[in-house]
């Protein structure tokens, strides 16, 4: 027997197969394996194919790419019918690359896209490099060149997926078919959004240096290309430092590119970011809140509209520079770092706010959103209620320590003079006779007297109140003291006059007189009283101004945390609040009766004048 020949069962087959001859069930078992990988590449070709249909099938209109959309534009008029602002204007001035000094476009291109004059869209090496670091890491990474950003952030979303990325690579095939690689870069640098939420270099040339961008300096280019990898965080405005040390990263990739020389990158190292004259932004404290009294008023604007706003822009100007010179000068000296502060007609018109020290560092408004203890600037609703129950301003009580429900509050300076009328005790600030009060006429009086005048907030059940424990803003507080001013009429702090449309046509237009009474004459006329005492003799007196006939209250919370002064004259109205974001306690030396009285008479000496 042959060795190729098998001694198998009765009725099996019998192969015989020469030397070197496959058997025939290996050839079948090998054609079988050949079919089915024909039959897998077909049918995943036909997926891939019908995937990328769908992809392209689903893309947005990228025929489109040159049109630019914005949303209603937003014009905001002062009291006296001036500009003061133009909003959701989301596009500057389009450059092209060659209205623009060549180390511009050359930033940009040397630290997001250095092959992008090579290659064809897609940067093979960066798109290895990036599915390598994805199969390593197990996360999606970038590897995009300047066409595929343009892409994603034009035409697609930012979630991290592999259909995106394949829609990204199509359109960047698509761009780079249908436009020059100047056409591409200069979309790019119109498109890229870097300060505010608007677009283009161009605005953020402006609010960055106060210049168009085709006067950019080479260490200013530095920084716009900085911005590209993370806008806010490498914003010099807001970190300087971290802004500089990736400007110096675009520089190194300059030099090592050669696109400046070695003498131009030591004279850009010299530079130092300083912020441009006037763009420190205060007004838009006011603006934002125009915005927020805009969706009100008209709802959702769909077209341009025109808002003639309440705002005096030259009061506005003189409040702004009163407070950042107080911040500068004794901000160190009282540790406080923020102060707020507005003026208000007795309409409740708002002709100025400060709502921080920099607008551009913190947006927060401090006057209309901060919510604080004001401290004895509370105690006014207190001798109110009084008031309304019967008594009168030459009541006399003893200033001793009284205790309620287990509370017993000393005066600041704890000391104690014996008997003393309600009149000289709220001009002293005395802590000992609004506990007393309340004995006499019930806490809930107290609270009903405080939302009586518009403190809405929630006001606590706790005896601690009347020394003013329960939070509440600059605003509402400023507006509770404009009934005192308003001959016992409430108002309304409010912001917009009148808004137009694009045609001329009235939207909204203010109307009313108000919320009415709120106090009786006789009861107004006792507390205005009592208040020009405060400001005569009293805590109040570094904010009298000669011949105004000011009054007023100051206000301190515990441990020096915030301070406050709020008071008046004639038609005007003004509240001023100082202390720490982080609500720490300032100075011992700070309190209602120093800076804030202050800032109060620097303020109002003007705002009076105009009168």
């Amino acid at each position: 027997m042959s060795r190729f020949d098998y001694k198998l069962s009765p009725g099996a087959r019998v192969y015989h197969c020469g030397p070197g001859e496959p058997r025939p069930d290996r050839r079948l078992f090998r054609q079988r394996i050949l079919w089915r990988l024909v039959s897998i590449a077909i049918w995943g070709g036909v997926a891939l194919f019908t995937a990328l249909l769908y992809l392209a099938l689903t893309l947005p209109n990228i025929e489109s790419v040159t049109n630019r959309t914005r949303s209603p534009s937003i014009t905001i008029l002062d009291r006296r019918g001036d500009k003061i602002a133009a909003l959701n204007e989301l596009y500057g001035e389009t450059v092209g690359v060659e209205s623009l000094p060549a180390h511009v476009w050359q930033a940009v291109v040397a630290i997001e896209d250095r092959r992008f004059f090579s290659h064809f869209g897609v940067d093979p090496r960066g798109l290895a490099r990036a599915i390598w670091r994805n199969l390593a890491d197990k996360r999606l990474e970038g590897g995009s060149t300047i066409t595929q950003q343009f892409a994603k952030n034009v035409f697609l979303s930012h979630r991290r997926s592999l259909a995106r990325k394949i829609q990204e690579v199509m359109i960047t095939l698509w761009l780079e078919g249908k436009f020059t690689k100047a056409q591409i870069l200069a979309l790019y640098l119109n498109r890229v959004s870097l300060v505010g939420g608007k677009y283009g270099i161009s605005t953020a040339s402006e609010a960055l240096f106060g210049k168009p961008a085709h006067k950019m300096t080479l260490p200013e280019a530095a920084i716009i290309a900085a911005m590209l990898k993370a806008p806010t965080k490498y914003n010099p405005a807001a970190n300087p430092e971290a802004s500089w040390a990736r400007a110096k990263i675009v520089l190194d990739q300059m030099l090592k590119q050669e696109f400046i020389t070695q003498r131009q990158y030591a004279e850009a190292l010299l530079y130092e970011y300083k912020k441009p004259v006037g763009t420190t932004n205060q007004i838009r404290y006011f603006t934002d809140y125009v915005l927020d009294e805009l969706s009100s008023r008209a709802g959702e604007i769909a077209s341009d509209v025109t808002i003639y706003s309440t705002l005096d822009l030259r009061l506005q100007k003189t409040a702004e520079n009163v407070a950042k010179s107080y911040v500068e000068k004794d901000g160190p000296k009282y540790s406080f770092s923020e102060i707020a502060a507005v003026v208000m007609g007795t309409g409740g018109d708002i002709l100025a706010m400060v709502g921080g020290r920099d607008y551009q560092q913190s947006q927060f408004n401090r006057v209309s959103l901060m919510k604080r203890q004001p401290g004895s600037l509370f105690k006014p609703f207190v001798y109110l209620a009084a008031l309304a129950s019967g008594m009168g301003p030459g009541d006399m009580f003893d200033d001793r320590i009284t205790e309620i429900a287990g509370w017993a509050p000393k005066n600041h300076d704890e000391k104690y003079v014996g008997r003393i009328t309600m009149a000289d005790a709220l001009e002293k600030s005395v802590n000992t006779v609004p506990v007393q009060i309340a004995k006499r006429i019930g806490l809930q009086s107290i609270i009903a007297s405080a939302h009586k005048l518009g403190l809405v907030d929630r006001i606590s059940s706790d005896y601690s109140i009347i020394l003013g424990t329960s939070e509440t803003t600059l605003l509402d507080l400023t507006a509770a003291y404009a009934t005192f001013a308003n001959d016992g009429t409430g108002v309304i702090p409010h912001s917009i006059t009148k808004i137009v449309d694009a045609n001329g046509g009235t939207i909204y237009e203010r109307a009313g007189s108000g919320v009415g009474r709120l106090v009786s004459e006789s009861d107004v006329a006792d507390m205005n009283a009592m208040l020009r005492k405060v400001i005569e003799g009293g805590t109040g007196a570094g904010a009298n101004i000669p011949g105004a006939n000011i009054r007023g209250k100051t206000g301190t919370s515990q441990n020096n945390r915030d301070a406050w002064f709020i008071g008046y004259g004639r038609s005007r109205i003004g509240g001023v609040w100082i202390g720490n974001d982080d609500n720490s306690p300032m100075g011992s030396n700070s309190y209602g009766g120093t800076i804030p009285a202050r800032v109060f008479k620097a303020i109002m000496t003007y705002a009076l004048g105009q009168e």
